[in-house]
């Protein structure tokens, strides 16, 4: 399902992309109230930077989400 969006946003995109995945923990996922997919685990491998950061902290749960920054260089 990713990767068709990141075809999608390669045809649009001009100079590179841009992309942050919210990475979710098991706790996070069994206390939050809707469905929750972990997407952050995919391989894409054309990013030319690939690095977690700080990225949030749940109000709800208080669990602290780290968040997958990618760039990706376009070849034009």
């Amino acid at each position: 399902m990713l990767n068709c969006g990141l075809i999608i946003i390669d045809q649009i995109a001009r100079q590179a992309i841009l992309i942050s995945i919210d990475e979710t923990t098991e706790e996070f996922i069994k206390n939050f109230v809707v469905p929750v997919y972990e997407h952050s685990k995919m391989v894409i491998g054309n990013a030319m930077e690939d690095y977690f950061i700080l990225g949030w902290t749940s109000q709800t749960t208080g669990i602290p989400i780290r968040t997958r920054m990618i760039y990706i260089e376009k070849n034009n």
